[in-house]
């Protein structure tokens, strides 16, 4: 299996650990006042009526999403479920976009199956599921990781749902190519919706662009940036 790097700086506790890929032979991976102004009043006479400053224009209401993922959701963030987002999740962009981050569950280093185990009921207008790199590194068939994001969406009970292709791996560019493939047909035999977020972070051969990541696998800030703001635009997009 990888090689396992140790980021702690990136992270806090027991959790802190990161995992990278190494290519021997074939492929190992272990793998979010009003002011108060009031009217003049006159020195004689009854005091005129100006309009309050305390009333405001109604807002339109901020869309909430909860997220379901591994390494590539969670990256450095010091309490990803608890809000406190790192620098290189994608989520960190997408509530810059306005969006409301409700919480969710990430860990590096889970398959599709682990998700599906572990995830509980979230409350949220909509749940973002981006899975499967480790399933294909273990070589997990599409067919078990298609039942499994079933049971991730069951579990989470949010009924509109964004699943986001994978980013790229170097060490395997064709398999994430084609991954993506099946997942887009997945959504929509499902009725969800399918973002192809990570289309800016990948060349045409299927690896990352300059600059995308720091490993081959995970995405750098500038990758998780790219990542997140076309995952936020989809997301302003169905309100």
């Amino acid at each position: 299996m990888g090689a396992v790097v140790d980021r702690t700086p990136h992270r806090r506790g027991a959790r802190a650990f990161a995992v990278v890929i190494s290519v021997a032979a074939g492929v190992g991976l272990a793998a979010c006042s009003p002011s108060g102004g009031s009217g003049p009043q006159g020195a004689t006479g009854p005091a005129e009526t100006s309009p309050s400053t305390d009333a405001t224009a109604p807002s339109a209401a901020t869309t909430s999403f909860a997220v379901v993922g591994d390494s590539i959701t969670d990256a450095n963030s010091p309490d990803l479920a608890g809000g406190e987002l790192g620098s290189e999740s994608w989520v960190t962009s997408a509530v810059e976009a306005g969006l409301d981050f409700a919480g969710g569950w990430a860990e590096w280093g889970a398959t599709t199956a682990f998700m599906a185990d572990s995830v509980s009921a979230y409350d949220a207008d909509v749940l973002v599921v981006l899975a499967g790199t480790n399933d294909l590194a273990f070589g997990v068939p599409f067919d078990a990781s298609a039942a499994n994001l079933d049971r991730i969406v069951e579990r989470v009970g949010i009924a509109d749902v964004v699943v986001s292709s994978i980013p790229p791996a170097d060490a395997f560019p064709a398999a994430a190519v084609e991954y993506n493939e099946r997942l887009g047909a997945l959504a929509d035999d499902r009725g969800w919706r399918f973002v192809d977020a990570s289309a800016d972070l990948r060349t045409v051969d299927g690896r990352f662009a300059d600059g995308m990541s720091y490993d081959g696998l995970h995405p750098s800030e500038q990758g998780a940036r790219a990542l997140g703001e076309a995952i936020a635009a989809e997301l302003l997009a169905g309100r």
